[in-house]
């Protein structure tokens, strides 16, 4: 028992690039989240930007 979880141990810490690639993804989606809901928010709020996208004044 000892022996297959050490080896289990071995396999996960010789597989870093896994969990370093899973903490790359979701910092970036994380990122991308934030930007969508400020991009919308200001879309929404500021008038001058819903008119440069829109091209029409906000109500």
């Amino acid at each position: 028992m000892n022996q297959n979880f050490q080896a289990l141990f071995q396999e996960t810490t010789d597989n870093n690039t896994s969990n370093d690639q899973s903490f790359l993804l979701g910092g970036a989606l994380l990122l991308f989240n934030i930007f969508v809901m400020l991009f919308v928010g200001l879309y929404w709020m500021n008038p001058v930007m819903h008119e440069f996208i829109s091209g029409r004044p906000l109500l």
